[in-house]
C-alpha cells in the first residue's frame, strides 16, 4: 500500500486474492506501434469488491512482443490430472 504520510507506517494488508481475469487494452499510436495495457481484477470475499491492478503499461513495436508480455504475467495453469 502506499502511504502519503511521510515517516508513517502503511497498515499491513491481507494477500491478494485469486485473480478472476485479465484485461488487455491495445491502442494504436500515431508514430506507429501499440501501447498495450494489462490489468488483473480479483475478488475481495470480505468486502464483497471488484479489486483491478495495473499490471503493464507499455508501448509494442510487434505482436510478438505482445505475445511476451502476455506469457510474462499470464500465468496458465496446467490442466489437473
Amino acid at each position: 500500500m502506499l502511504d502519503i504520510h511521510a515517516g508513517a507506517t502503511a497498515p499491513r494488508s491481507s494477500p491478494t486474492p485469486p485473480i478472476e481475469f485479465f484485461t488487455i487494452q491495445l491502442m494504436p499510436l500515431a508514430e506507429g506501434g501499440i501501447s498495450a495495457s494489462l490489468r488483473s481484477t480479483s475478488f475481495d470475499v470480505t468486502d464483497f469488491d471488484l479489486i483491478d491492478q495495473d499490471i503493464a503499461n507499455v508501448r509494442l513495436s510487434t505482436l510478438d512482443e505482445l505475445m511476451t508480455l502476455i506469457r510474462t504475467h499470464v500465468p496458465i495453469a496446467a490442466p489437473p490430472h
